[in-house]
């Protein structure tokens, strides 16, 4: 049995998925300004799936109309290759960090969460997975092995961000919450043969910082400002229907 809470990066014994670069950039730049700004990460969102806040009285993750008609192949991908050993699929969507940029340094869960498995899943299409950084006890950066276009699986919840110091946006597939890492027998089988193949990173290799709380979103961006990126994501799949 593998315990899932001590994954801090681990490549993922799974197909990978090939989208061409420039039809990338094509989407991006025709959506741009419908695109929703993660001030707290430093990157920008295209949303793959996502909640219908036009639901009134329910919340329905539903496939959005750029993946329907821009990446069926990301829709036919996790489909087949994500959906077994995650349940039911969760947010989706294509981080884009623009060129020459740091990213923001981060925790992507809630303070009340912390204590929950918060494994991540990515799959960079264009860029290096080697950009990734893990925050050490002295605020330093440890640096994530290059896989190229492997899939993988990382820790959220450790204070972590990216540089993208190249002359191309770097794109990344993501899925987000609400997916709660549930140990079933196809996530736990993934685990353990990717673990054989690939090795990993534990949290044994590092060490968090006593002062880890400064990097949650709420302390980073301080509450009037978070009200305003909370309010830009529940409009966001509107923005994509108009």
């Amino acid at each position: 049995m593998h315990d899932l809470n001590d994954i801090l990066f681990l490549p993922l014994d799974l197909p990978t998925i090939k989208v061409d670069y420039s039809k990338l950039l094509t989407v991006y730049n025709s959506l741009k300004e419908e695109l929703l700004s993660d001030e707290y990460r430093g990157c920008e969102h295209i949303p793959i799936r996502w909640l219908d806040t036009r639901a009134i009285g329910k919340k329905e993750l539903i496939w959005t109309t750029v993946a329907e008609e821009y990446f069926p192949e990301v829709k036919e991908y996790f489909i087949k290759h994500i959906q077994p050993w995650v349940g039911s699929l969760p947010r989706i969507m294509i981080i884009v960090t623009p060129p020459n940029t740091n990213g923001l340094d981060h925790i992507d869960c809630d303070p009340g969460d912390f204590d929950q498995c918060q494994l991540k899943f990515r799959v960079v299409l264009q860029g290096k997975t080697s950009t990734l950084y893990f925050l050490n006890e002295k605020d330093e950066r440890e640096y994530a092995l290059e896989c190229n276009d492997k899939p993988f699986l990382m820790c959220g919840k450790w204070p972590h961000g990216l540089d993208n110091f190249t002359n191309k946006y770097k794109f990344t597939l993501a899925i987000g919450a609400p997916w709660k890492c549930d140990p079933i027998p196809e996530l736990n089988d993934l685990i353990y043969r990717s673990k054989i193949k690939y090795g990993w990173k534990d949290k044994s290799q590092i060490k968090l910082m006593p002062d880890y709380e400064k990097y949650f979103k709420i302390n980073a961006m301080g509450k009037s400002k978070l009200d305003v990126v909370t309010n830009a994501e529940k409009i966001i799949f509107d923005k994509n229907n108009e």
